[in-house]
């Protein structure tokens, strides 16, 4: 058993007596398993909810365009359409 391994156990140990069984399997779940530099900071957040303001700002750009591209080219459509029919009555 690892150094680590032993102090989980011991901590779970002290737990169980303070806590009893049930609470103190709840609070051990809870603690990550694995080292500390794994988890994600509050610099890590920010920068991801970052990019996704970005990436949201680009999206609403291009619905933008193609909405605008779409009425567009739907506008012209009903128009040509329009004289076609205008043409034949």
């Amino acid at each position: 058993m690892t150094s680590r391994e032993s102090a989980r156990h011991s901590l779970y140990a002290r737990l169980e007596e303070l806590l009893g069984h049930e609470n103190a399997d709840t609070l051990m779940t809870s603690l990550p398993t694995q080292g500390t530099q794994n988890l994600a900071t509050r610099l890590d957040i920010d920068r991801i909810e970052g990019r996704l303001d970005r990436l949201e700002s680009k999206l609403d750009q291009q619905i933008r365009t193609y909405t605008v591209t779409t009425v567009g080219a739907m506008t012209g459509l009903t128009a040509i359409f329009g004289v076609i029919v205008s043409l034949l009555a």
